[in-house]
């Protein structure tokens, strides 16, 4: 099983931070990095073969990963990170993956054993929920029922919402192959380009394709996307999620 961690993005929402550097390498505390916080949760899953699509500042990222060798690294560049949605992005790289593989978001951090649970559960596509009591319009909103994903959009209404997807997804077989068909018939249209690749798994549960899912408590994860994102992770979510053995409590 191959991590597709895509991290093309600019991270505009944290100017001026991003202003010289990728978002997935802002230093969270203890000296690690966003993505460095991926790789130890990734690491302590036994998986070693992760393919990252970079874009700004891709020299930087490729500079990082180049110390740690226990991975088998894979870089895919986008050259269209300014001009296209993260639609390009997966679509670049799943020619890289295989036939199993998890895509993840790169500005995700979560604990080692959601990962887990995700590689565990059966079924070709898999995706994982979280829930809270509100949901605001910038999170990716799902409506689950019967086992199933049935909806996922940041525009749908609260009536239709009861989870949100952290961004963090398995596919296996057809799924998989089902996935990069999908992505490879949106990008022949311009007007996809602006639109996030989960529209992909909409259209395949449209269609018919079952997604399954698991859960993730909120304290198992988060999403830097902001500001205050940022400085809770910081001052309090940080020793929670995952941190290099050495520096366990």
């Amino acid at each position: 099983m191959k991590i597709l961690i895509l991290a093309a993005g600019k991270g505009t929402r944290l100017l001026p931070l991003t202003r010289n550097t990728p978002k997935s390498l802002l230093e969270l505390g203890h000296g690690l990095t966003l993505l460095e916080t991926q790789l130890e949760a990734i690491r302590e899953c036994g998986l070693r073969e992760v393919v990252v699509v970079t874009g700004y500042r891709t020299e930087q990222i490729e500079a990082k990963i180049h110390h740690y060798g226990a991975f088998d690294f894979q870089v895919v560049y986008n050259p269209f990170y300014d001009q296209a949605n993260n639609l390009v992005s997966a679509w670049l790289a799943c020619p890289y993956a295989g036939d199993d593989f998890v895509l993840v978001n790169g500005d995700d951090i979560f604990r080692a054993e959601v990962l887990q649970r995700l590689a565990e559960k059966p079924g070709e596509v898999n995706m994982v929920v979280s829930r809270k009591e509100a949901y605001d319009e910038d999170d990716m909103k799902v409506w689950t029922q019967d086992g199933r994903v049935w909806k996922v959009s940041k525009k749908l209404p609260p009536e239709e919402t009861n989870g949100e997807s952290i961004g963090m997804m398995r596919f296996q077989g057809q799924g998989a192959r089902w996935f990069r068909e999908e992505l490879e018939r949106m990008v022949r249209r311009p007007e996809n380009l602006e639109v996030f690749y989960l529209q992909a798994l909409q259209n395949m549960m449209d269609d018919g394709l079952p997604v399954g899912y698991v859960d993730c408590a909120p304290e198992e994860w988060c999403e830097v996307d902001f500001h205050p994102d940022l400085k809770m992770v910081k001052d309090h979510l940080l020793s929670k999620l995952v941190l290099p053995e050495f520096l366990r409590a």
